[in-house]
């Protein structure tokens, strides 16, 4: 693909090609073959920064495995009824058969989904993930239980519903699905396969199971739908009080907080496009500061200004203003010493202060990325 890229950047009339157009279509033959020999970035820095997600793998790690092996004989008491939920009025099994699964594939499948989507805790603040797992909670196990009812009252027959913590997996796919980008690595068998194609696949997996699967994989997905759409203001009242999260952090904390990974030079991104432009940045840079050694090795004076621009980098010209994310100005390109200037909007510094930022530090992050919400939230990320 960067071929063709090329191909086309030889049709350009060379008068008719401002700095704006160079730029963006050096970037694409970049972000082409990136893509091509780099394939999909994922992170190794485990849960750093992710204390709620650590703890709900933890937790429902450890207890399925003391229920399928040492407390086999106690398994009944965390069985996922509806029957013994209404009618024999048993109603802590709503939160006993959230502790544990008590099918193995289901414990491997959820708990590499926890992981992958541990994302969107670095994204949303520990706090705010925790309100949405408390929210998820509620709504997902209320809509679980009207659908067996109604199935049930139709005249299906309903056994028991899947035990673990689903309902508070299966809502993360929306996000996922419409926050995370698609990155494109190829086809199998015509089939197009991106970099969240795994991550479906396990979904699709974990619901194929049985009808009672369905159901709770299907009730998972409208919770999630309900809970980015703020249904009825209920995942803004389902929010865990300020002091509550202090007083558990207090408590906990100090088995959930994961020491910085080694090895990281620069602070990662909240999502796999910034970690990726992160990557792309540290490519170019290296290759900019080649050039310049060759330079000075051939025992020629350097010109910096000239260099970045004319100097031979990867794809020909090599063109710099000032880092990747000021080239790409997260939203369109600009010609250097010409940014465009943003007003930082008080919905956007009240969403990142709702992710538990100070306003002070939101209203800078903003400032420095033209009311970026995206980029202020990578900003504010590598200064915490």
């Amino acid at each position: 693909m960067a071929g063709d890229f090329c191909a086309l950047w030889d049709t350009f009339p060379v008068g008719d090609v401002t700095l704006r157009h160079k730029v963006e279509f050096r970037l694409l033959i970049l972000k082409s073959s990136m893509n091509n020999y780099m394939g999909p970035i994922h992170s190794a820095s485990g849960f750093y920064k992710t204390p709620v997600s650590k703890g709900l793998l933890g937790v429902s790690l450890l207890s399925s495995f003391l229920l399928n092996f040492p407390l086999h004989n106690h398994r009944h008491l965390f069985l996922y009824s509806q029957a013994a939920i209404l009618e024999r009025h048993q109603f802590w099994r709503v939160f006993t058969s959230k502790l544990a699964y008590l099918d193995i594939k289901d414990l491997f499948v959820c708990s590499v989904l926890i992981y992958y989507f541990r994302v969107f805790e670095r994204r949303y603040g520990s706090h705010k993930f925790a309100s949405h797992m408390l929210a998820t909670f509620v709504m997902g196990t209320g809509l679980e239980i009207a659908a067996a009812f109604f199935f049930k009252w139709l005249g299906f027959k309903i056994e028991l519903l899947p035990s673990g913590p689903m309902c508070m997996v299966y809502p993360l796919f929306i996000p996922y699905h419409f926050d995370i980008p698609r990155v494109a690595l190829g086809h199998v068998l015509g089939v197009p396969v991106t970099g969240k194609s795994f991550q479906y696949f396990l979904g699709l997996q974990l619901a194929s199971g049985s009808v009672e699967s369905v159901i709770v994989a299907v009730c998972g997905l409208f919770c999630g739908y309900l809970w980015r759409n703020n249904f009825m203001k209920v995942p803004t009242i389902l929010t865990i009080p300020k002091f509550v999260a202090s007083i558990s952090y207090r408590v906990v904390g100090w088995a959930l907080d994961s020491q910085v990974p080694p090895g990281d030079t620069i602070p990662m991104g909240a999502t796999l496009e910034l970690q990726r432009q992160e990557q792309m940045e540290q490519l170019e840079q290296q290759m900019i500061w080649q050039t310049v050694q060759q330079q000075q090795q051939q025992g020629g004076n350097v010109n910096m200004a000239e260099n970045l621009v004319n100097g031979p980098g990867l794809f020909g010209n090599q063109i710099d203003l000032g880092g990747l994310r000021n080239r790409l100005n997260l939203g369109g390109l600009d010609p250097p010493g010409q940014p465009a200037e943003e007003p930082v909007t008080e919905e956007n510094v009240q969403h990142l202060v709702d992710m538990g930022f100070g306003a002070d530090r939101v209203r800078e992050a903003l400032q420095q990325s033209n009311n970026n919400v995206s980029a202020a939230t990578n900003i504010l990320l590598q200064e915490s």
